[in-house]
């Protein structure tokens, strides 16, 4: 399967999914906002959540593997 059509964007087509690190603070504050936003911790979004800057769309990840 091809990486890069696994990070693009189910909703839009075109923008790619990014992680909380990945989005610049302006970005970071638009996803503050963002329906998701009620249903979920800032802590598991952050975590496990990944969003598309073009449209918005967000989606819940797999959680990160914890070292043992």
């Amino acid at each position: 399967m091809n990486i890069q059509s696994e990070e693009r964007c189910p909703r839009c087509g075109e923008g790619r999914m990014r992680a909380w690190q990945q989005l610049s603070e302006e970005e970071r504050e638009v996803v503050r906002r963002l329906p998701a936003s009620a249903d979920h911790s800032a802590g598991e979004r952050v975590a496990r959540h990944r969003w598309c800057p073009r449209c918005w769309h967000e989606e819940m990840g797999e959680p990160a593997p914890l070292d043992a």
